[in-house]
């Protein structure tokens, strides 16, 4: 299993661990450095086109107009409900369940842009209070953002979002720890993530985004940098379709895990560091003039390694679709996902020097119904099923859940 932050180590892995932090600490402030620097270099070049600029937008630059009502719009929705699901702890032997109470809220605010600038603020969130508690009382997760992004000329823009996130939920953490393994999980995200965007010719498009973010988790987890460019290509087909591919490599940085062995007992002198790429596939259809059927279609491959024995080291292969019915009374929407994952290095055993490696299996499918009740308020009903079947000895990495929540929504 991986050590944990509170293992002793020799005095040459702390040296070498106090070398690689500093090393990663240059390399990710390296990277946002870089980020700013380019997020900078395109407004600069787009203050200077100023006057062509102003041609194209529907109101002249004027900063007046940040105070002006008329660019702003926002809209609030809370929801409150009741559910029951029957594997809280997604255990694979003992699993129990529970009755609980949600509530939650979406708040978008946004400025529209007119004069070439567009603002847009999002605060989302769930708080779950189980009536049982079967090792976990409660489930939050929030996340606020504040996008900023810039139309420049030539068919440029430039964008900035920053973005939080706290989560005190139960989840699979397997690709985290190792083997097959669930666990509440409570941390904070924050993430810096400047992008460029160029519109081509014919619909084309293409987007680069540095996304550095800084996880501050709570035992049995980490804490980490992980930070990488992401690229994007893109296709418009007018109002109805687009496809995209994007292409990212990220690279993971503990503060105190180290790499471990090929049986995940050793631990090596080094801090734990992991390299990801990810390649998706991407398509969304709008199937009538109305625009009330639509799709969306993803692939997903990703290929991880660590620094050390390659205990870590893992492929997915992925594929979500989504499919939604919406009129101005009802929405209807399904999704299913499945997801499989070859371990090359990692024994079906723990501690164990079996030949087999393991391989993970998960399904998540879910729907949901929305029902316009009088002007702003809704009733909706979901259900959730999520499934995991792996190779690990004894079934110690299958687990299923079921989830079913009623209740309302007013929108304001």
């Amino acid at each position: 299993m991986l050590n944990e932050p509170t293992c002793q180590h020799s005095s040459l892995a702390a040296l070498a661990g106090g070398q690689t932090f500093c090393a990663s600490v240059r390399r990710a402030l390296g990277c946002g450095l870089a980020s700013v620097a380019i997020f900078s270099s395109v407004l600069v070049c787009g203050r200077e086109a100023e006057t062509s600029l102003s041609e194209t937008n529907l109101i002249p630059a004027d900063t007046r107009l940040w105070t002006e009502s008329m660019l702003w719009d926002e809209q609030l929705t809370v929801e409150s409900g009741l559910g029951y699901k029957d594997n809280v702890l997604l255990s694979a032997f003992n699993p129990h369940g529970s009755a609980f109470c949600i509530n939650g809220l979406d708040l978008m605010v946004m400025r529209l842009p007119m004069d070439g600038w567009k603002i847009v603020v999002a605060v989302v969130g769930d708080d779950i209070r189980y009536w049982h508690n079967v090792g976990a009382d409660r489930e939050d997760l929030f996340v606020g953002s504040l996008q900023i992004e810039r139309e420049l000329s030539h068919g440029w823009q430039a964008g900035l979002e920053a973005r939080g996130l706290y989560e005190d939920q139960v989840l699979d953490i397997t690709t985290s720890q190792g083997t097959p393994t669930t666990a509440l999980v409570e941390g904070y995200g924050l993430t810096a993530q400047p992008s460029v965007r160029k519109e081509l010719i014919a619909g084309w498009w293409l987007k680069l985004e540095v996304p550095v973010t800084r996880w501050l988790l709570a035992a049995p987890l980490d804490d980490f940098w992980e930070f990488g460019p992401v690229v994007t290509a893109g296709h418009d087909f007018g109002r109805r379709a687009d496809v995209t591919v994007s292409y990212g490599a990220t690279d993971q940085i503990h503060d105190e895990w180290l790499a471990v062995d090929a049986f995940g007992v050793q631990p090596l002198p080094q801090h734990l560091e992991i390299f990801q790429q990810q390649m998706e596939l991407a398509w969304h259809q709008y199937w009538d003039a109305h625009r009330r059927w639509h799709s969306g279609s993803r692939l997903i491959f990703a290929d991880r390694k660590d620094n050390g024995s390659g205990y870590f080291n893992y492929y997915e292969y992925q594929a979500i679709e989504d499919l939604s019915w919406q009129t101005d009374d009802w929405q209807i929407k399904g999704s299913a996902q499945i997801a499989y994952e070859d371990y090359p290095i990692q024994s079906t055993a723990p501690n164990n020097h079996s030949s087999q490696t393991l391989y993970r299996n998960l399904w998540s499918l879910s729907l949901e119904t929305e029902r316009r009740i009088f002007k702003g308020l809704k009733g909706f009903a979901k259900c959730e099923y999520q499934r995991a079947i792996s190779n690990e000895a004894g079934g110690a990495g299958d687990y299923h859940a079921a989830t079913v929540t009623g209740g309302l929504r007013y929108e304001f």
